[in-house]
């Protein structure tokens, strides 16, 4: 079976009203218009219960065929694969899967009032909570529009709770006062961060994280926010980052503030962490301790890091490193397509070839939190994964074409159905 074939069809409808899905024995039903409702059941005996739907509604609208949107993040939540490209069909041919699918949510799109659609799109998921709020409270809808990041955190703090969405009424207070819901200072300034930011780096997982930062920086004497023209994922992530925050300089936070690749994933704090790393491991008496602009980043990362593959390579050749010393891979390969790195000798043949710091991070997969494969369809990539704990799912940490470079979104697409096929076994 080829690998984006998913175990069991899913089913995808939109009628009277209502987003029908259906994935094996799991059926949902959703309702945006005029109350938002959400039910779900396993096997038709089951009963139907409410849920809260964590993947993404709607969706950018495109009436020609459409350009491939990146998935969400994986959540524990059953994943459905919504995001296949779903080309415009030939008037005289039948609708495939994919299209289906894109037509039903166009429509659950359209059902929507136009203001609550375009508030929601650019949120990758999560946008139920929203929606809710945005009906129980039509005064919310003005707040979402003038500061939408504000909006989306209050809602997930409210967590769709009705009443205590009518009785708080955040469409009518002012901004700096409902700061305070999320337990951050009533001022100006933190309004203000917060229209900083990018909605479309912003989703259900990663909101505590911006507010947890917005009150660090707050209490600073002076905060690094504010001289960005823009917050986005990759600007909090090197901010909560205590050693990649120290070498950052205003200049460098501006130009990652102003990258697109940066919205939805921190790449550069990755940069920055093996930069320091390798620098540290190597003892370099010219290290270099602040990194003002990304161009002088690259540079330094580039040359640290082709010192620190030859001294891996001296180290494997005086077998001060064994070729055994890696755990089996966490999610099993796919032969042609994406390969694990199963030894130190290889990672470091995957680091020269794909001119990249991967070698550093031997230690790192010895000791069972990261993982390195590399890729070699549809184009060719090196890929790590990782987990915070023992006890979390692995989740792609880099995946970086060669010198570091984006890769397509079909490599990225193609990456994630991978990992969310054997998901399950891991």
């Amino acid at each position: 079976m080829p690998l984006s074939a998913p175990a069991a069809e899913l089913g995808a409808a939109f009628r009277n009203g209502t987003l029908c899905l259906a994935k094996g024995a799991v059926e949902m039903r959703i309702t945006g218009s005029p109350v938002p409702r959400s039910v779900m059941r396993r096997g038709r005996d089951g009963a139907w219960e409410p849920f809260v739907p964590e993947f993404r509604l709607v969706h950018p609208y495109r009436p020609s065929p459409a350009k491939k949107v990146k998935p969400a993040r994986p959540t524990d939540q059953l994943h459905f694969d919504f995001f296949d490209e779903a080309a415009a069909p030939r008037p005289d041919a039948p609708l495939t899967p994919a299209q289906r699918r894109k037509r039903a949510f166009d429509q659950f799109r359209f059902s929507l009032a136009k203001p609550v659609a375009r508030i929601l799109e650019p949120f990758r998921t999560h946008q139920w909570p929203l929606l809710v709020m945005l009906h129980h409270d039509p005064g919310s809808v003005d707040l979402a529009v003038a500061n939408p990041a504000l909006a989306f955190a209050l809602a997930q703090k409210l967590n769709g709770d009705r009443e205590l969405i009518a009785a708080l009424r955040c469409g009518g207070m002012r901004q700096r006062d409902l700061l305070e819901v999320l337990g951050l200072p009533s001022s100006p300034a933190a309004a203000n961060f917060f229209r900083k930011v990018d909605p479309h780096s912003l989703d259900g997982d990663n909101w505590p994280a911006l507010v947890r930062l917005l009150r660090e920086e707050l209490a600073a004497p002076k905060s690094r926010l504010s001289h960005l023209s823009a917050i986005n994922a990759g600007v909090v992530e090197i901010l909560l980052d205590p050693r990649a925050s120290q070498v950052a300089t205003p200049q460098l936070l501006e130009e990652v503030a102003r990258d697109r690749a940066e919205r939805h994933r921190g790449r550069v704090v990755h940069m920055i962490s093996s930069t320091l790393r390798m620098q540290s491991e190597l003892r370099r008496e010219d290290r270099c301790h602040q990194f003002p602009s990304l161009a002088r980043l690259r540079a330094v990362h580039d040359e640290v890091a082709e010192g620190y593959r030859r001294r891996v390579r001296q180290l494997i050749d005086a077998n001060e490193q064994g070729p055994g010393c890696f755990l089996p891979p966490p999610v099993p390969g796919i032969a042609g397509g994406i390969e694990p790195i199963t030894s130190p000798a290889d990672l470091v043949d995957e680091g020269e070839a794909q001119g990249n710091c991967v070698a550093s991070y031997a230690q790192r997969v010895r000791e069972g939190s990261t993982y390195i494969y590399r890729v070699l369809h549809p184009e060719r990539a090196t890929l790590s994964l990782v987990r915070r704990s023992r006890f979390s799912d692995w989740e792609i940490g880099e995946l970086e074409s060669r010198f570091n470079t984006d890769v397509s979104e079909e490599t990225e697409d193609y990456v994630r159905a991978w990992l969310e096929r054997h998901r399950e076994l891991i």
